[in-house]
């Protein structure tokens, strides 16, 4: 294993650049995971400066998610391989900061989508479990209430997406989808209130059955069905702007709440 060779840091901010280079040490697999990382004395003699600055560097790396730190005898910072969960979540936040302050438009969104869930729902239908079916069809079932508002109901279908997501086995793909999902709710506000539910409904079942059935070419159809139709709408909403020229940015409110068709 290459043995790690710190590098002259700047005045500026010295936490963060160590921590920047034990972060690329391990990303080039000098330290794997289980390895245990220099302490902060040594840390501190390696790269010349206080006990306090390299305590700060191994901070910063843990709340990136490659470390862990115990006590004890065998105490120290340890590599670990992030949870899935954990990478998803930071994942979400660096994508909608990404939303907020970028010009992403409408049209990339679903142009997006359409690229990804073509390929899960392809994959869903060769790989899913009745595990996977059953988070599917709960959703399906909680949409047919016509008592609950659009905010649950739009709650239902993104919780149906995303298993499908999920169902497909591909958690590169599932991470990919994150964003999508993320600003699924944004994207449909604007045209949220042409929904025909019943219909939607009908389109989710008809993908349902097709990733129930294991027939993956149908699936895709099903799914092309459903968000060219999404894009019909879409267009209505906009007769007076085309999907690429609103941002998401734009969409953003105070106060946002989950959902999507």
């Amino acid at each position: 294993m290459p043995v790690f060779t710190p590098e002259a840091l700047t005045r500026r901010d010295a936490s963060g650049q160590i921590a920047k280079q034990l972060r690329q040490a391990i990303l080039a697999g000098q330290w794997e995971p289980g390895d245990r990382l220099p302490t902060e004395l040594e840390l501190a003699a390696a790269f010349d400066v206080a006990r306090g600055t390299a305590r700060e560097a191994l901070k910063l790396l843990y709340a990136s998610g490659m470390t862990s730190s115990t006590r004890g005898g065998a105490g120290g910072t340890y590599v670990v391989v992030p949870a899935a969960e954990d990478v998803a979540s930071r994942l979400s936040e660096a994508i909608m900061l990404w939303f907020r302050a970028g010009d992403v438009s409408v049209g990339e969104v679903d142009e997006a989508r359409v690229a990804l869930e073509l390929q899960c729902v392809a994959l869903a239908a060769e790989r899913r479990t009745e595990q996977d079916l059953e988070a599917m069809a709960a959703p399906l079932d909680r949409a047919l209430d016509p008592t609950i508002d659009m905010a649950a109901w739009l709650a239902t279908d993104l919780e149906f997406h995303t298993a499908i997501t999920r169902s497909s086995g591909n958690r590169i793909l599932e991470l990919a989808m994150t964003s999508v999902h993320l600003v699924r709710p944004l994207t449909n506000t604007v045209f949220v209130e042409l929904l025909d539910r019943d219909l939607i409904q009908a389109q989710h079942l008809a993908l349902f059955e097709a990733i129930r059935d294991q027939q993956p070419e149908r699936a895709r159809a099903r799914l092309l069905d459903h968000v060219t139709h999404l894009a019909e709408v879409r267009a209505r909403a906009l007769a007076d702007r085309g999907v690429s020229e609103v941002p998401i940015s734009s969409l953003l409110p105070e106060d946002r709440s989950a959902g999507g068709p």
